[in-house]
């Protein structure tokens, strides 16, 4: 096994050992030791991850061919272009996305377990919480590491058990057990779709590991019809979906709408637990499937999924105004945040998609532990009506959480602002593009949104910010003995860092090579183009073909992105959604920070003069309850539900029971019946004949003296009888 490979399966395999040590040995290991040994674990997994990574780059493998070992597992018939005939494969396939990805989530799942010896160190199940982390943690990186769709499903399954582990830790509160369920079952309605979409695919290939599905399929970007190896012809809509179908999983995990109801409930866990699922793991993994199944999607499954991020980010987004939990807002950022990285998948800015999920791992577990560390100085108090100048005793925390906050925001030279700006200047290139093609106007919506919420998100996150530590104490009893935990100190540091030169370290890099090298392993250089041909007959690329190819056939065209008329090329649609970010995009962190200081400095002074405004009350009231999302949802699914159940209930009692007695009553009547025929006949008769014996005796027994005289009279003249015939013979 090459060494890349080899030290990625020790990483993934060293925090399934600090699992089952702590499952077996945690009680009596105790606080703070358990801890301590689920710590190392992670570490030691982090060591490896940046040594696979140094292999990486100067072994030779970084833009060649990837590190792909299947073995066939289960035996399961003849298949499509199956390296084992008849089995199915599980394996280890590394990329140079997978390498990023394993650095990525092993950095901030160290940083959280360093951070949740100090928060949780009076935790009377302390033990229990690392073990619980160790499984998450080793279920993410298997599902990373996974060579086959199948290895997906299966960590992807495994992954969903941990969450509904963790964000039910503290199950004897009635609303963390009811937002782990909520969670499970939410997460089952995505999976199902899952389930479909896997299902059409392995029934068509009969194998399904990553290259093998990527070089049969890699041409559905282009909308049409695929003729399979055994002369099979997969047809466009089967595809498109399949890969709805695998996009549902994605929406479930990665909490997308209209399966968004279960990551703000998952605040009911404890905070790290909060950063390790918003950050690295579980939301991350949505993305990470979606990112994996990208060649193989069509263009129909690219819109849906293109208007899926587009509601998701710009819904969220405006929820998360008006929340006054800390945590809640920073839920809501996180959907907002997703919604803009599966918009990018959409609409063919793959890149910028997972470009902007590593440097949102970063400054989000960064917001997530900052607001741990205000909530563990508070005493456990969420609410941001009771915070205020907590920057004085807390300094630290307020340095790092604001370092957050301009990353997010989108402020150059931050992180945020690399990933985030990709994303809408590849959105206001496709809706050029599409439009000069002949697309309809409303392909403009796609970035008219992010572009909005851009400024909504810099709004919504300063007054986070300044509601929390600017501005005067509003619960001064709170102030005066809030404090901060030294240990705490040093995840937030090292994550203000990452958010701050993130969007400069060559994750790009690492993006632009695993696209080179899905396309090596596919043997299909088409495997990211990205075709709209209905209604859009031209094309978008995200990465080196947009730098390089396109600007080539810019050229070629004798057109410009100064002055060109007509159709746009693909390098004047880049140019196009670059000039628009600049002008409409880079404003965004200035305005929205300087809205929230102004507003929100004085405390809620002038907002709560706003929501006295009947309409401005209605919309707050609104999102204050989420959009009634969980309201809509009781009446139509749960309460439809309840009516059903009722329904059947009495469908049950008055027909089906009723048919059952009286069926039981008929059979009753004529055993009756047939009763009243065995008294009156039968033993009729039996009865008459007993009797007759019975009087028959009785006479007997009355004149027996008689009787026995009789008999002897009788026998005395039988005797003689026989004696004179003896003798008549005789003589």
């Amino acid at each position: 096994m090459p060494l890349p490979a080899l030290l990625l399966v020790v990483a993934t395999l060293l925090p399934l050992a600090s699992f089952a040590l702590l499952l077996f040995f945690g009680k009596r290991m105790g606080n703070p030791f358990a801890g301590y040994v689920g710590t190392a674990a992670i570490a030691l997994s982090f060591v490896c991850s940046g040594l696979a990574t140094y292999s990486w780059l100067h072994g030779g493998y970084a833009g060649s061919k990837p590190i792909n070992l299947p073995y066939q597992w289960v035996p399961t018939g003849e298949g499509i272009g199956q390296r084992h005939p008849g089995y199915l494969d599980v394996g280890v396939y590394v990329d140079s996305l997978t390498v990023t990805m394993f650095f990525m989530i092993t950095l901030v799942a160290t940083l959280v377990h360093v951070f949740s010896i100090g928060y949780m160190h009076e935790d009377k199940r302390f033990p229990r919480f690392f073990t619980y982390l160790a499984l998450f943690c080793f279920s993410m990186l298997g599902l990373v590491i996974g060579g086959t769709t199948l290895q997906l499903f299966i960590f992807w399954e495994l992954v969903g058990l941990c969450s509904y582990l963790l964000i039910g830790f503290w199950y004897e509160k009635k609303s963390a057990s009811n937002a782990a369920i909520k969670a499970f079952v939410v997460n089952r309605v995505g999976d199902f779709g899952f389930l479909i979409g896997f299902g059409i695919l392995v029934y068509h290939l009969g194998n399904v590991s990553l290259p093998d599905m990527w070089n049969l399929l890699g041409s559905a970007g282009q909308g049409n019809a695929i003729r399979l190896p055994g002369g099979e012809v997969f047809t466009a809509g089967l595809l498109t979906v399949m890969g709805v179908g695998l996009f549902c999983g994605a929406v479930g995990k990665s909490a997308q709408f209209p399966l968004h109801v279960w990551l703000p409930d998952a605040m009911e866990g404890p905070t790290p637990v909060s950063a390790l699922i918003h950050a690295a793991t579980m939301v991350a993994a949505g993305v990470y499937l979606v990112g994996r199944i990208f060649p193989i999607l069509t263009p129909g499954a690219k819109l849906v999924i293109a208007i899926i991020g587009c509601t998701t980010l710009t819904m969220a987004a405006l929820i998360a105004v008006a929340q006054s939990d800390i945590k809640k807002v920073l839920a809501y950022s996180t959907l907002s945040q997703l919604g803009y990285m599966i918009l990018a998948m959409g609409i063919g800015s793959w890149m910028g998609g997972l470009f902007h999920l590593i440097t949102h791992a970063f400054f989000k577990a960064l917001l997530f532990l900052g607001s741990g560390s205000v909530i563990h100085a508070a005493h456990h108090e969420q609410e941001l009506p009771q915070y205020g100048g907590l920057w004085r005793k807390i300094p630290v925390t307020a340095a790092t959480f604001g370092i957050a906050v301009l990353a997010i925001a989108g402020t150059p030279l931050f992180s945020g602002y690399y990933s985030k700006d990709t994303i809408i200047a590849d959105a206001g290139g496709f809706a050029a593009l599409a439009t000069s093609h002949g697309g309809s106007k409303a392909y403009w919506l796609l970035w008219i949104m992010p572009t909005i919420i851009a400024y909504v998100t810099a709004f919504y996150m300063t007054r986070c910010f300044t509601l929390t530590f600017l501005g005067k104490p509003r619960n001064q009893h709170l102030h005066d003995h809030a404090h901060d935990t030294p240990i705490l100190f040093l995840p937030l540091c090292v994550l203000a860092f990452l958010s701050v030169i993130g969007g400069y370290i060559g994750i790009q890099t690492m993006l632009r090579n695993s696209m080179r090298e899905t396309q090596i392993a596919a043997n299909n250089d088409q495997v990211f183009r990205t075709a709209w041909q209905a209604p859009l007959p031209g094309e978008f690329r995200s990465g080196p073909e947009a730098d390089g190819a396109a600007e080539t056939e810019s050229k070629a065209s004798g057109t410009g992105a100064a002055g060109a008329s007509g159709p746009l090329s693909l390098h004047e649609a880049h140019e196009k959604g670059h000039h628009l970010v600049q002008r409409w995009v880079m404003p965004a962190f200035v305005v929205g920070i300087a809205l929230g200081v102004v507003m929100y400095l004085p405390g809620y002074k002038y907002a709560d003069r706003f929501v006295r405004i009947k309409p401005l009350a209605w919309v707050h009231t609104w999102l204050y309850r989420r959009m009634y999302f969980d309201e809509m949802y009781q009446w139509v699914f749960v309460n439809v539900t309840l009516a059903l159940s009722e329904a059947s209930d009495m469908f049950d009692r008055n027909v089906v029971d009723r048919l059952v007695n009286w069926t039981a009553l008929g059979v009753r009547r004529t055993s009756d019946a047939a009763g009243m025929h065995d008294r009156y006949v039968i033993d009729g008769a039996v009865n008459g004949v007993a009797t007759v014996a019975q009087d028959l005796g009785a006479a007997v027994r009355n004149h027996s003296g008689r009787v026995r005289m009789y008999v002897t009279v009788l026998m005395i003249a039988v005797a003689l009888g026989l004696a004179a015939a003896i003798f008549a013979v005789l003589s």
